[in-house]
């Protein structure tokens, strides 16, 4: 009977607990090697200058939109004239 209570329990453990605690470890390792060719092409490869420049001519771009968006609805609020075409 004690031998059958073992065998149960060890059958329980692997069904259960078996690959579980592998699958995380596996996952995690992947990540960890994934970030780490990331980072030796991010700072090899010049990447750090390529993506800075993106991102600053991104926000002059977001910054010209809001301006001209503020003006355009400052236009229509103030003295904004419509010219209708003539007929001829």
């Amino acid at each position: 009977m004690l031998q059958l209570i073992k065998e149960f329990r060890a059958l329980w453990q692997c069904k259960y607990f078996g690959e579980k605690g592998q699958d995380l470890i596996e996952y995690a390792l992947l990540l960890a090697i994934v970030v780490g060719i990331g980072y030796l092409i991010y700072t090899t490869s010049g990447l750090q200058a390529s993506i800075q420049s993106i991102f600053s001519n991104a926000g002059s771009v977001t910054s010209s939109a809001a301006a001209v968006a503020t003006g355009a609805a400052t236009n229509y609020r103030g003295s904004y004239s419509i010219r209708v075409p003539e007929e001829g």
